[in-house]
């Protein structure tokens, strides 16, 4: 048995994680005690250490770590704690009575996929959560009995799921672009209707549109037996697909990989590891054209959305968000039409989705906003295109993801500087980080541990255009959860990544 203390997991015992010191005014502190407890249980202030035995070998187990004030108030965050019998003290003298049943889940495209919930039923009760390299194993099972093994996954419904899915579901509805993965048509079910129709369609618009925060009718993960071969790849509810792994009288080392399909995520850009799913973009937006005016307080307006390059674009999304300064007052439709928006009026925000067939003329009006003005100032100072609910971006004809622009009558846009996902990602040997520069310039890229140690850094002379740095395990010397960042005189981003343990 070993013992784990809620302390072990604090990185500063001086400051909270707000990074507030031990004392406010008047002398009482703002933490009074950590506790630790399994995710699911009920925490209490008094726990604050954990107890394993055995039973919990192999597994990795998600806690929550609770901070404390002195009136009882409390917030968490969770973490998982992988329990290793590296000393074999928890494997019976001969083994002869004893099983295992061990296995990995990855997506169709071979990612690991973490923290996902396994549970084992029938000759035994158990359950852990998958590693970073979507492993698990359950052990000292006892041979001879019959096991059920399962797997779960409910959080983060909107991971990898975009405008650019409906874009695919829409051509396979048509003919024109069949989905081809019998993967990729179980997700695209998110009404769990056995086929694929604009009812999926409507689901999962509202989700990106933030009218709903979830699936109805599914998980936001399906699981299915990576054994089982589809009797009709294009009709995968032809036969009923084993969501489960089924094992009957067991006989020493037994295997049970799962394929891990993440529900309204057709193009399978969804994150399996809990890092942030990101497209790799190019150096172009998608540019929104509203003209410049200036807004007299207690004055309505009438302003037009028009979209440069309307036709060579197969959809978009974006968050449009009102400042203060003026209220929403209305819709108008032009283009896009009621079911392409989600409003929010008391946060003067508005989500939207478009995606279209069929080419549009590139000076239609996409909508219009109807505002009433709350102070005198100008319409840019006003109107923001961000992701704060809905990610902004655009798709042109090349399937390319682009950024979204609110542009008020200026005549051009430069091109922007972006920083691409590394790929692959997670990785065990090497990993490429790619980067567009509108132009050439000196560019730094530094790596950083989760507590902000700076790990790696690179520095030099890059051209206009698309770049990348190849990064080698034995350069980072590290594992686990990084930052990288890329910095010039103008431009700063930040994104992770993941490196695994060999």
């Amino acid at each position: 048995m070993m013992a784990v203390w809620a302390k072990d997991f604090v990185a500063s015992p001086i400051y909270d994680c707000n990074g507030q010191g031990p004392e406010t005014k008047d002398g009482l502190k703002v933490i009074t005690k950590y506790s630790i407890n399994r995710v699911g249980e009920v925490a209490n202030p008094n726990q604050t250490s954990m107890t394993f035995s055995c039973a919990d070998a192999g597994k990795n187990v998600l806690v929550e770590l609770h901070a404390w004030d002195e009136r009882g108030n409390h917030d968490f965050c969770i973490t998982f704690i992988d329990i290793q019998d590296n000393r074999q003290v928890c494997t019976p003298g001969s083994g002869s009575n004893f099983g295992e049943i061990s296995g990995l889940i990855t997506t169709d495209d071979l990612e690991p996929v973490l923290g996902a919930s396994i549970e084992i039923s029938g000759g035994a009760q158990m359950n852990q959560n998958t590693s970073t390299t979507g492993g698990f194993s359950f052990r000292n099972l006892i041979k001879g009995n019959d096991f059920t093994v399962a797997a779960q996954m409910d959080k983060e419904h909107l991971n990898g799921v975009s405008t650019f899915d409906l874009v695919l579901l829409q051509k396979h509805i048509l003919g024109t672009q069949s989905i081809t993965s019998p993967y990729r048509l179980i997700a695209a079910d998110v009404n769990n209707s056995k086929t694929i129709s604009t009812l999926d369609m409507i689901q999962i618009r509202k989700l990106i549109l933030n009218l709903d925060n979830k699936f109805n009718n599914v998980p936001s993960w399906k699981f299915v037996d990576a054994s089982y071969k589809f009797a009709n790849a294009n009709n995968p509810w032809s036969d009923s697909f084993p969501e489960v792994v089924n094992i009957n009288d067991l006989n020493g080392r037994v295997k049970a990989d799962f394929i891990a399909i993440k529900m309204g995520d057709v193009n399978g850009n969804a994150s399996a590891t809990g890092a942030v799913a990101t497209e790799i973009r190019g150096g172009k937006d998608m540019i929104l054209i509203a003209e410049e005016q200036q807004l007299n307080a207690g004055q309505t307006y009438a302003v037009a959305i028009r979209a440069k390059d309307l036709s060579k674009l197969q959809g978009f999304q974006f968050t449009l968000q009102v400042a203060e300064q003026a209220e929403i007052v209305g819709l108008e439709y032009g283009v896009m039409k009621a079911e392409h928006f989600g409003l929010f009026q008391n946060e003067g925000t508005i989500t939207s989705s478009f995606h279209s067939t069929t080419s549009l003329a590139d000076d239609a009006v996409l909508f219009t906003l109807k505002l009433k003005a709350n102070a005198t100032t100008l319409l840019s100072k006003v109107l923001d295109i961000n992701s704060r609910m809905t990610h902004e971006e655009a798709y042109n004809q090349n399937d390319e993801v682009m950024g979204v622009v609110l542009s008020f009558g200026h005549a051009a846009i430069d091109d922007r500087a972006v920083l691409r996902q590394n790929t692959p990602n997670p990785f065990a040997d090497e990993t490429s980080i790619g980067f567009y520069l509108p132009q050439a310039t000196r560019a730094k890229l530094t790596i950083r541990d989760v507590k902000g140690a700076l790990i790696y850094q690179v520095e030099g002379n890059y051209t206009k255009g698309n770049n990348q740095v190849i990064l080698k395990q034995e350069q980072l010397r590290a594992s686990g959860v990084m930052y990288y960042t890329l910095q010039t005189n103008d431009f700063t981003d930040t994104k992770k990544m993941v490196l695994m343990n060999k």
